[in-house]
């Protein structure tokens, strides 16, 4: 069995710590748990790292746990999600099975239940990563994987890069391209697009005396302030500072 990766969003750092101490993540086959205290933080997340299943506070000041649980439905429909309320209101659990949510807790939280309900939806990824070996042989979800790479390096000026427009372009459905791309290269199509905008970008920085914000806009960041800080997250230092080290 695959491991797996985890985001916890809870706006009280207390429930947080509660989690991580009261689940025996590693006997769950967790290998990265990341942890978010609001909803903007957990869509950050979730574009950067590779997310099987997030677990969701509902309320939470600003936008909470539905608005996420709604986000994840149209931008990354792969991830699996439960839910727990402080509330036993039957509008949220419709609600939230209306979204597609595996399954959905009161508190105070029982972390044994948690753990048990968790477990079924690692048996559920570990059921869909073996459903796509059977609709794709190996050979043909390479190929699919090869072309979709070879969109990503011709489109890479495209700020909108997107998995759903790249699997109609390859005419497979997004959640099958998603599972078939991560299967073969061990990541999401978004993370990969990022990691392939800041090759090419370290080339220009090395090779070119093109200037940031046009380096950041032949690679498909928009603004240069966002390129900076995406750069520096994959890399550790500025553009600026790779290109005097580098160049």
């Amino acid at each position: 069995m695959r491991k797996y990766s985890v985001l916890i969003v809870d706006d009280e750092k207390l429930a947080i710590l509660g989690l991580e101490a009261g689940v025996d993540w590693d006997g769950l086959n967790v290998s990265r748990l990341y942890k978010a205290h609001s909803f903007d933080e957990a869509v950050d997340i979730l574009r950067k790292r590779d997310v099987d299943i997030v677990v969701t506070d509902i309320e939470m000041p600003g936008a909470g746990g539905l608005e996420l649980i709604k986000w994840i439905r149209s931008n990354k429909p792969e991830i699996h999600s439960v839910f727990y309320t402080g509330h036993a209101e039957f509008s949220y659990a419709l609600e939230a099975l209306r979204l597609g949510v595996d399954d959905y807790l009161l508190k105070p939280l029982p972390y044994d239940e948690l753990a048990a309900i968790l477990k079924r939806v690692e048996e559920k990824l570990e059921n869909e990563d073996g459903g796509v070996l059977n609709m794709e042989d190996m050979e043909n979800s390479a190929q699919i994987v090869e072309q979709v790479k070879k969109l990503i390096s011709d489109n890479l000026s495209e700020g909108n890069l997107q998995r759903d427009e790249l699997a109609a372009m390859v005419h497979i459905s997004p959640g099958h391209l998603g599972r078939v791309f991560k299967k073969e290269t061990g990541m999401s199509i978004s993370a990969y697009i990022t990691k392939k905008r800041i090759a090419v970008a370290k080339q220009l920085l090395t090779k070119t005396s093109l200037s940031v914000t046009r380096i950041s806009e032949r690679v498909g960041i928009s603004y240069s302030s966002y390129f900076t800080k995406v750069f520096r997250e994959q890399t550790g230092l500025t553009p600026q500072e790779y290109r005097q080290k580098y160049q």
